[in-house]
């Protein structure tokens, strides 16, 4: 029975490691009660498959927001001390990690005290975790590209390992997926809301225009402010209708 439950598990993707220190248990539980009736080996393997695709699953998420945290900083550091670092890599690059690590944070969080996932939620889990690593990784370049100064350098050395750190924890959690059916949640879920995807969308796209125009308004370039805010609330919406799905922000 264990030999058959190791060749189910090895076929779902279940790490080395996590097969052996199952055969270990269930042997060692075998031993205490020889006559112990452990089920069916496929459906026992898709239970060990469910739990273990949906943690591997969660700490990817929680993995990519501490990885871009100093990212961020450092590359807000550079851009204070240098402004040759800000170009449109850093600024597309930033807002896209931003992006993907905040709604791959929010989406772990939800699903902190689940023991499975559905596979549809784990799926937007990755992708989102994709997003911020991709993100992540385009800052890093444009400043590579920018600037060899020597806090660039160190920016460019921290960021590589944190987001290294971030894949790994990714290409476990797309190795190993859970197999549980169920739709997709969507930021409703996210947010703990009762409000559909779409109010959200525009209440976040209205809340980023309204601070982009006061920013403008405290800088003494109101008008610059206003077209900036208002092509930022648009973009937002952008976003939201052309990767809301796949990211799981609406159905």
């Amino acid at each position: 029975m264990i030999d058959r439950l190791d060749r189910e598990l090895q076929a779902l993707g279940v790490p080395a490691r996590r097969r052996r220190r199952i055969r270990l248990e269930l042997e060692d539980h075998l031993s205490c009660d020889a006559g112990a009736d452990l089920g069916d080996p496929v459906d026992l393997a898709h239970r060990f498959a469910d739990e273990l695709g949906t943690a591997y699953a969660r700490r990817a998420g929680y993995s990519i927001f501490v990885a871009l945290v100093p990212v961020g900083l450092l590359a807000g550091v550079l851009a204070l001390v240098s402004a040759g670092t800000v170009n449109v890599g850093t600024i597309l690059g930033g807002q896209l990690a931003f992006v993907g690590g905040t709604l791959a944070l929010l989406r772990a969080w939800r699903l902190r005290n689940a023991t499975v996932a559905s596979a549809a939620d784990a799926t937007v889990l990755r992708r989102r975790v994709l997003l911020g690593i991709g993100g992540g990784a385009l800052t890093l370049a444009s400043i590579a590209v920018a600037t060899q100064r020597p806090l660039a350098l160190a920016a460019l050395a921290v960021g590589t390992v944190a987001l290294a750190a971030a894949g790994v924890a990714w290409i476990a959690a797309s190795q190993l997926r859970p197999l549980a059916a169920g739709e997709p949640r969507d930021l409703s879920f996210d947010l703990g809301s009762a409000e559909s995807p779409w109010r959200l969308a525009f209440l976040i796209a209205g809340a980023v225009a309204f601070c982009i125009a006061v920013a403008g308004i405290a800088q003494s370039d109101p008008l610059d402010g206003l077209v900036r805010a208002a092509a930022d609330g648009t973009l937002c919406l952008a976003g939201f209708a052309i990767l809301g799905r796949p990211l799981g922000l609406r159905r």
